[in-house]
């Protein structure tokens, strides 16, 4: 009892200082010392993050953002080996991705919510896809070099400006770390394919106030079809210095490379030009020429300080630089048509198919982009009336330069039988030249107001300067506003209800029979739903209803071309998209994750016509793992209600059934063994059960079973 009663008085000491030590230790037999309670730090989530500002620049938690949003972390892509954000999107729920042809040589193009993907920042940075090397490239990013990828879904003008009501993504990278750590992975897989990358940070002085990081990686292989052969190598040095105790100057280099031969951008179509035929291609051959390659090399500059002025404001500048390159040269066979049986007419200038023929279009793309990009921002809390409220400003933009030689497009026809990319390579000739230079310049301000215990404002707004220039072609939005308000209501601790509005603004690059730009598509977006988090935000959780209406929604025109040959387009008002979603990310039981969602998009036209009928209706896809003691186990799968080709289905008959895919799920599966606290073996299967599945209605066929096994060393 006097060990006792000793113990607790020098326990009382420590935690109350030295006033009263003597009458403490004289009177500890008669004195009831207070329960301290003790509660180590909780680490950091690995399947969501607790806070982000990608949707306002204020530093909200998820449950506090009126927008639904998605986070891969590092942890989540490690687990489930997706090694570019190609791969991180196609597993993201609410996204999907329709793909023509091979990834890298073909058209990639994701969509949430019925729209295409266009609005895509870097750090929280807005940019465009161009600093990415294109639309069609920004998939091939290597996630190894990001710490997560956050992907807010709806409107996204407050901080982005322009942009299709579908979603947002940033990147956000790997920064440099004070303590040494370090990891190596090798692996290899399916059809050849093999992979190394190296991991390394650390303070690089002896107070640590200089920190540096260099991540590098390398892979080559082949894919399910013949001939196709992919290089991809990628580095990356990230240096923060703390120039003061309040600011830190934040530095970072990406250089990316990526070539492909053996690949072009489409695939063979599932039946004959006529449509009444199945053709005879499967998944494992490829419709390219073997002269076709696709080069793609990424420098990226990023130039950043931080400043904290005190405990409650700071300042942020980024300034990032692009330059991008993407040359490709494509053959293509079967795209213009097949001929199993009868002369068919082509519209190409060959005079016919004969019998046992198929064309090959062949022609060379070049884009090489510079981008600039601006994020200048302060954020802050001030005290009224009792409560903290939060508050962010600032302006951001971009600038897209670019001039480029266009090619036209060559014709041949070839043999169906015994194909095996023997195709002569035409003489491609320059045509013309391609100019682009477009601009976007904004202003915003934010607020998280309380107001009341329970009541949260958030409300906000931009102003907007856009002008684009192509080729003479001019387009110009001056003053364009975008407003935001979002109300949040505390149902409980870990519950709330939200609801948010926004307006949308997207200029188009679509062109009517003139060949002059259609007006910037406008109109509204509505979200409201129910979010959860639990376990200090290491579970979160949300349900959402939205509904959009947009106006100059750019639709084909069906029967005319633009002056250059293009498509032309029409624009229509009374687009409307409704739907809702469920999901869910994070921790639910120590050692145990999740990611997942389900979506259920209605998109009409103005005539209530489903608008993109290559879009499913219903997508679901869940990714959990579980670790015990040194044995990792995961899996998960992927659904998808059908899609089909609109054309085709109005045309019947053999066309309407082969055009199409119905609803389908894929089934993968993870593995790792921790042999010791550095050493770690995993294995990965994507289509488990090797479901033939088709990556767009129309030309292309879904990837395989594959497998990959990896080696993990960390220090």
């Amino acid at each position: 009892m006097k060990h006792h009663n000793l113990y607790s008085a020098i326990m009382m000491i420590i935690v109350g200082g030295t006033s009263g030590t003597i009458q403490a230790v004289e009177s500890a037999e008669n004195t009831t010392l207070p329960t301290i309670t003790v509660q180590a730090e909780q680490e950091t989530p690995v399947y969501t993050v607790k806070k982000t500002k990608a949707v306002t620049k204020l530093d909200l938690s998820l449950k506090e953002t009126p927008q639904s949003v998605t986070v891969f972390t590092a942890q989540q892509i490690d687990d489930q080996n997706l090694t570019s954000t190609n791969d991180v999107l196609a597993q993201t729920a609410g996204v999907t991705m329709v793909q023509y042809g091979q990834v890298g040589a073909g058209y990639n193009t994701y969509y949430s919510r019925g729209f295409a993907i266009t609005n895509v920042q870097r750090d929280g940075m807005p940019t465009t896809t161009a600093s990415f090397g294109g639309s069609d490239m920004f998939g091939l990013e290597d996630s190894a070099i990001y710490d997560r990828i956050e992907v807010t879904k709806g409107s996204t003008g407050l901080t982005s400006g322009s942009g299709n009501p579908s979603a947002s993504i940033n990147y956000v990278r790997k920064r440099p770390t004070a303590d040494l750590q370090g990891a190596v992975k090798v692996q290899g897989g399916s059809w050849g394919n093999y992979r190394s990358q190296i991991d390394v940070s650390g303070g690089l002085n002896q107070d640590n106030s200089i920190r540096g990081r260099t991540m590098a990686a390398y892979e080559q292989g082949g894919s399910q079809q013949d001939r196709y052969h992919r290089q991809n190598a990628v580095i990356y040095g990230a240096v923060d210095f703390d120039l003061t105790d309040k600011t830190t100057l934040t530095t970072a280099l990406t250089a990316q490379q990526v070539k492909i031969d053996g690949a072009t951008a489409h695939g063979f179509p599932f039946i004959t030009h006529d449509g009444q035929e199945q053709t005879t291609f499967g998944r494992d051959d490829n419709p390219a020429a073997n002269f076709t390659f696709s080069d793609t090399e990424k420098l990226n500059l990023f130039l950043g300080v931080e400043h904290q002025f005190n405990d409650n404001w700071q300042a942020t500048a980024n300034y990032a630089f692009t330059k991008a390159s993407n040359k490709r040269e494509y053959g293509v066979a079967g795209s213009g048509g097949i001929a199993y049986g009868k002369e068919i007419p082509v519209s190409a200038p060959v005079n016919k198919l004969q019998p046992g023929q198929m064309l090959v279009t062949s022609g060379r793309f070049e884009s090489t982009p510079d981008v600039h990009s601006l994020d200048v921002y302060a954020s802050g809390k001030f005290q009224v009336l009792g409560h903290e409220h939060d508050v962010s400003f600032g302006l951001n933009g971009y600038t897209i330069k670019s001039d480029d030689p266009s090619y036209g497009r060559y014709y041949v026809a070839a043999p169906i039988a015994g194909w095996n990319g023997n195709s002569p390579r035409p003489d491609m000739k320059v045509t013309g030249r391609t100019i682009v230079d477009e601009q976007q310049i904004g202003a915003f301000a934010a607020a998280k107001l309380q107001l009341l215990d329970p009541l949260k404002l958030v409300v906000g707004g931009r102003l907007s300067n856009w002008e684009r220039s192509v080729t003479k072609n001019e387009q110009k939005q001056n003053g364009v506003f975008t407003p935001y308000a979002g109300l949040i209501f505390d149902i409980t601790d870990n519950l709330s209800a939200y609801t948010s509005y926004t307006t949308i603004f997207n200029p188009s690059s679509r062109q009517d029979i003139k060949g002059d730009y259609l007006d910037p598509e406008e109109g509204n977006s509505f979200e409201a739903g129910l979010k959860a988090d639990f376990y200090d935000g290491r579970l979160n959780t949300s349900a959402a209803y939205f509904s959009m209406q947009q106006d100059n929604y750019a639709i084909a025109d069906g029967k005319n071309l633009t002056p250059n040959g293009g498509q032309a387009y029409v624009a229509v008002d009374g687009a409307e998209v409704k739907g809702y979603e469920l999901s869910i990310g994070g921790e639910i039981l120590p050692n145990w994750n999740v990611q997942g969602g389900y979506t259920h998009t209605d998109a009409k036209d103005q005539t209530g016509n489903t608008l993109n009928s290559i879009l499913p209706e219903d997508t679901f896809k869940l990714f959990t793992t579980y670790k015990w003691d040194k044995l990792t186990v995961g899996g998960g799968v992927n659904w998808q209600s059908e899609i089909y080709d609109a054309t085709s289905a109005k045309t019947g008959g053999l066309a309407s059934k082969l055009n199409r895919q119905e609803s389908y799920y894929l089934v993968n599966l993870m593995g790792r063994y921790q042999v010791t606290n550095d050493v770690a073996l995993g294995l990965n299967v994507n289509n488990l059960l090797d479901k033939e599945y088709k990556a767009n209605a129309i030309n292309t066929w879904g990837t395989a079973r594959n497998v990959t096994a990896s080696l993990n060393f960390k220090f």
